[in-house]
C-alpha cells in the first residue's frame, strides 16, 4: 500500500527546494525600489485576480507592472468590465494597464479611435499585446490600429513576426514603414524581433527612430541575447533610453521560478545608469508619465 504521508512529505521537501531555487535566481536589487515589470499578463476580470498579481510582484521584488490582456482574459461582459476597473483602481500606481482590441473587430480608425479613446479615460496607459495575427506587420488593418493609437496617444507593445503574426521579412522593412508613416505612435517590440539583433537591424531602428522601443521579454532563450553576454552588454548599454525590463510572466508563473530576465540583468554586470533606464525610468516615462 503507498504511504500517502511519504509523498506528502516528499512533495513539501519539492516544494521548499523550489522555493530555495527561486530565490537563488533572483539577483540583488537592482536599483532602489526594486523593478518595474513593463510585460505580463495576469487575469484582472474577477475579484481577487490583481490581488494574485500583487502577491506574485512581492515574491519577485517587483514594485510596478504593466499587465496587458490575451484575448481569453479580456472582459467579456460589462460585468466583468466594471469589476476589472474596480481591480486597477485597488491598484493605481502599482499596475498599469492596457488594452486591446483586435484588427477584425473594427472597419475603420474613427472606430478603433472611439473605443481606444474610452479604454484610455478609463485608465489604459498602453495598447497590447498587438499580434496581428496572419497578418504582415504593415497591412492596411494593423495600420487603423497604429493610426487610431496615435490620434489617441497609447503606445503599441506588438508581437513580432511569429511565422503567422505580425510577418516582416529580413531587414523588418514593414516595421520601418510603420515607424515612418506614424511618427507620433510609439512601438514596443517584443518577441522574435530580437532574433535580428545579430545582423543589424535592431541597432539601425533603434538608432533612426525615436518611436521605436524595445521590452526584453522572452530574450533568454528565444535569442542571441541569452547565448552572448558581450553582445547583449554592449546592446543594453548602447540604447539603454530605449530598453524596458519585462518578464513575460503571467498567471501561469504563480508557484514558479522567477523569469530568467531577472537574472540576465544581474549577469551582464551593467552599469548602474543603465540598469536604472532599463528597469525603472524607461517605463516610468512611458507609462506614467514621470519625467
Amino acid at each position: 500500500m503507498i504511504d500517502m504521508r511519504w509523498w506528502k512529505r516528499l512533495g513539501m521537501a519539492f516544494a521548499a527546494m523550489m522555493g530555495i531555487c527561486a530565490q537563488a535566481v533572483l539577483p540583488a536589487m537592482p536599483v532602489e525600489g526594486g523593478f518595474l515589470d513593463a510585460h505580463v499578463h495576469f487575469h484582472a476580470c474577477k475579484p481577487g485576480d490583481l490581488d494574485r498579481a500583487a502577491e506574485w510582484m512581492k515574491s519577485n521584488r517587483v514594485e510596478r507592472i504593466v499587465n496587458y490582456p490575451l484575448r481569453q482574459s479580456r472582459p467579456r461582459t460589462d460585468s466583468e468590465r466594471r469589476q476589472m476597473l474596480e481591480n486597477y483602481a485597488k491598484y493605481r500606481g502599482r499596475i498599469a494597464r492596457g488594452c486591446v482590441i483586435f484588427p477584425e473587430e473594427v472597419n475603420s480608425v474613427d472606430e478603433a479611435v472611439a473605443i481606444l479613446a474610452r479604454e484610455k479615460q478609463d485608465g489604459a496607459v498602453v495598447f497590447g499585446e498587438h499580434y496581428g495575427e496572419n497578418l504582415k506587420f504593415d497591412d492596411p488593418r494593423n495600420l487603423r490600429l497604429y493610426e487610431a493609437c496615435a490620434k489617441v496617444g497609447l503606445p503599441v507593445m506588438f508581437h513580432y513576426n511569429d511565422k503567422h503574426r505580425n510577418m516582416d521579412e529580413k531587414g523588418m522593412p514593414r516595421l520601418e514603414n510603420v515607424l515612418k508613416l506614424y511618427p507620433r505612435c510609439v512601438l514596443i517590440a517584443h518577441g522574435d524581433w530580437w532574433r535580428s539583433i545579430t545582423e543589424g537591424s535592431c541597432d539601425r531602428l533603434l538608432m533612426t527612430y525615436p518611436n521605436l522601443y524595445a521590452d526584453i521579454s522572452c530574450t533568454v532563450g528565444r535569442s542571441p541575447i541569452g547565448r552572448d553576454k558581450k553582445l547583449a552588454r554592449e546592446f543594453f548599454i548602447r540604447h539603454a533610453d530605449k530598453l524596458l525590463f519585462g518578464t513575460d510572466s503571467g498567471w501561469w508563473s504563480f508557484g514558479k521560478p522567477p523569469a530568467p530576465e531577472f537574472a540576465l540583468m544581474d549577469e551582464l554586470d551593467l552599469p548602474s545608469d543603465v540598469v536604472e533606464k532599463i528597469c525603472r525610468r524607461n517605463a516610468e516615462r512611458l507609462f506614467w508619465g514621470s519625467k
